[in-house]
């Protein structure tokens, strides 16, 4: 009965969140190849301003919304530039005038941005993971479906020669048949103390605003500075880095949808309620997909755990990558990428000695910068290369890896059509999974 429960409340939540937003259906005109493009910044405290300059000059920035005056002020210092605080505002005096909209709020108010400006007819460039719940990439990818814009996940690595390269060895089967993925991350999400209480926002940032869809907790300074990344509230320990770190093997692999998740947190790792976990390694189980193998996918993340060495990598040959890096293993040889792709060389030496430089069948990036490749796609009417089409289901599958860290212990099995965890109710109505409370929910979208 609790199965059947749960089953139609997922059913009902992504109709009620589709449903809310199928009478906009916007085709939106694209600029010449020549014109210069206004775009606006939604969330730009941190990577924002750095996407918007490296636009600046080229294209018109005509418009920011932030919720905090202050640090948004500091991040991108442009007095030409015209300032709000709420983005719908933003677009209620200049809409008419954008073209494409970038946005770098957090992850718990990422999904709502990019749904409004979608819903408007506007192209979206948005910074990774796409979203904060399992729920919210599922309902980002069917409006993505909907409306003809151009959509982009900053996961800048996708844009890079050496991504496209990767993918090339692979499909010209320079390693073999892979059934191995290995990823690693040192970088810590985990707080040692809890929030500070009692704090009162400072007059240049409208808490209300900035917690978006998010329920409704009391403003703390430990929140503040991107320090909102360590707190299951707003962020998640997966996606920030494994977007970038695991993308040329969900790329190369064309990995689709897991099977199951597992993870393992120690004790003394966990935390805790509400704080993330200090280190933990997550296991995805992927299908055979036509030709190629099943894969097991695996995720070491955090400072305090020991990382396996990859298979075949020669003794004292440098393993930099195990900081921030992947490896894929096939049964001819093995390769290693850095954090965005970077460096990408197989493994033995032999081997990477032995063979020859790939045909180049993937897809190359034609604008430059992974901000330049969107602006390109819609001078050209085509898609970017990390469109929302590639970008929500990859990261639907990191966002069940932060499910499944927060529920340690036991493997989930994912039904991916029903978008349900088959054999654990408790991971069903995890955070990760669900839809952030409504807090008036469709006035944000």
């Amino acid at each position: 009965m609790k199965s059947m429960k749960r089953r139609s409340f997922l059913k009902a939540t992504l109709a009620a969140s589709v449903a809310g937003v199928a009478s906009f259906n916007i085709q939106a005109a694209g600029p010449s190849a020549n014109s210069k493009l206004n775009i606006v910044g939604v969330g730009i405290g941190g990577m924002g301003a750095n996407n918007l300059k490296n636009l600046r000059g080229r294209h018109n920035i005509i418009g920011i919304a932030d919720p905090d005056e202050e640090r948004s002020g500091k991040k991108y210092p442009d007095p030409k530039v015209k300032r709000w605080r709420d983005y719908r505002k933003m677009f209620d005096d200049i809409g008419k005038d954008i073209d494409g909209v970038i946005t770098a709020t957090p992850e718990h108010a990422r999904f709502a941005v990019c749904m409004y400006f979608i819903k408007r007819g506007k192209h979206v460039y948005a910074q990774k993971p796409l979203t904060h719940t399992v729920n919210e990439a599922r309902v980002l990818l069917e409006e993505s479906k909907k409306h003809k814009v151009v959509t982009q996940m900053g996961n800048q690595g996708h844009s890079t020669r050496e991504t496209a390269l990767i993918r090339d060895w692979i499909k010209a089967g320079a390693i073999g048949n892979v059934t191995e993925v290995i990823g690693y991350s040192r970088k810590n999400y985990w707080t040692k103390v809890k929030p500070v209480e009692g704090g009162t926002a400072p007059s240049t940032l409208d808490w209300n605003l900035w917690l978006n869809r998010a329920e409704k907790i009391p403003f703390s300074s430990s929140y503040m500075n991107r320090e909102w990344i360590r707190y299951s509230h707003f962020s998640g320990v997966v996606g920030d880095m494994a977007t970038h770190i695991l993308d040329p093997a969900n790329y190369a692999l064309e990995l689709g949808a897991p099977l199951s998740i597992e993870a393992q947190v120690q004790e003394k790792h966990r935390g805790y309620p509400g704080s993330l976990p200090v280190a933990g390694v997550v296991t995805w189980a992927f299908p055979a997909r036509g030709d190629m193998p099943p894969v097991t996918m695996k995720y070491y993340v955090g400072p305090e755990i020991e990382y396996p060495r990859p298979k075949r990598l020669e003794e004292g040959r440098s393993a930099r990558f195990m900081g921030s890096g992947s490896v894929m293993v096939g049964d001819k040889a093995s390769m290693y990428a850095g954090s965005h792709s970077q460096s990408p060389r197989i493994f033995p030496e032999t081997a990477m000695k032995a063979t020859p430089k790939p045909k180049a069948i993937s897809e190359r990036n034609k604008g430059g910068s992974h901000e330049g490749n969107w602006i390109w796609a819609i001078q050209n009417g085509k898609q970017a290369m990390s469109n929302f089409k590639y970008a929500c289901p990859f990261t639907e599958t990191l966002i069940l890896g932060d499910v499944a860290l927060m529920n340690p212990g036991r493997k989930l099995l994912w039904d991916a059509k029903n978008m349900k965890i088959t054999n654990d109710e408790d991971a069903n109505k995890d955070m990760f999974m669900r839809r952030l409370a409504p807090r008036d929910d469709m006035k944000w979208i």
